[in-house]
């Protein structure tokens, strides 16, 4: 029998995260079982048992892989920012042109797996990291601001980081659900200078 290589293991993988992304949107999480992904991805169910444990350590991965990675992206985007000013209102535009231009697979993923958190810790679990790890993020570029006198010293860095986190979620979900109120350049400035009025130094 020929070896299966490593690279015919990542491209069975990354199948059937796919055809799981595509049977949780189509079907729902909680209707969607391991035998439609199988028949999904082209693999046996068996094959599929080889590479993930269950159906929530596929959602968790779909999460980590999709929408997990957002710190070392805002971190990597944001490393040549002139000052903490300039890396949140870059953070604030690359969430806006996210939506913009993502696939819209990505947003309603995340109305997925916040619908099966409710009842899977594993699948809150993923969340509550993926939250935290975007918290940390903002929340030491505010340091920062406060450490340097950009920002007023008793700004609350870790509540004004997670204010943030909540608006973003919020956005991506209605905009997920086509919610046709929302209209994102209103949105990004209002937040820019909601977030102006509470970091900027009070005049003495």
């Amino acid at each position: 029998m020929p070896k299966v290589t490593e690279t015919h293991k990542m491209l069975r993988r990354q199948a059937i995260l796919t055809a799981a992304e595509e049977v949780f949107l189509g079907k729902g999480y909680q209707l969607a079982t391991v035998d439609d992904i199988a028949v999904r991805s082209g693999l046996s169910v068996g094959a599929l048992y080889r590479y993930f444990g269950s159906k929530s350590e596929i959602l968790l991965t779909l999460m980590q892989e999709r929408l997990g990675r957002t710190p070392e992206l805002l971190e990597r985007l944001t490393s040549d920012a002139g000052g903490p000013w300039e890396q949140i209102s870059r953070c604030v535009d690359i969430f806006v042109l996210a939506l913009r231009v993502r696939h819209p697979s990505t947003g309603r993923l995340l109305l997925v797996a916040w619908g099966e958190a409710l009842q899977d810790r594993i699948v809150r679990d993923g969340l509550m990291l993926r939250f935290q790890g975007v918290v940390d993020y903002l929340r030491d570029v505010v340091e920062r601001g406060i450490q340097s006198g950009e920002f007023r010293a008793e700004a609350d860095a870790k509540v004004l980081a997670s204010l943030l986190m909540c608006l973003a979620d919020g956005v991506t979900l209605y905009w997920a659900a086509n919610t046709p109120e929302l209209e994102l350049h209103p949105i990004r400035a209002t937040v820019m200078a909601m977030v102006r009025s509470y970091l900027s130094p009070q005049e003495s």
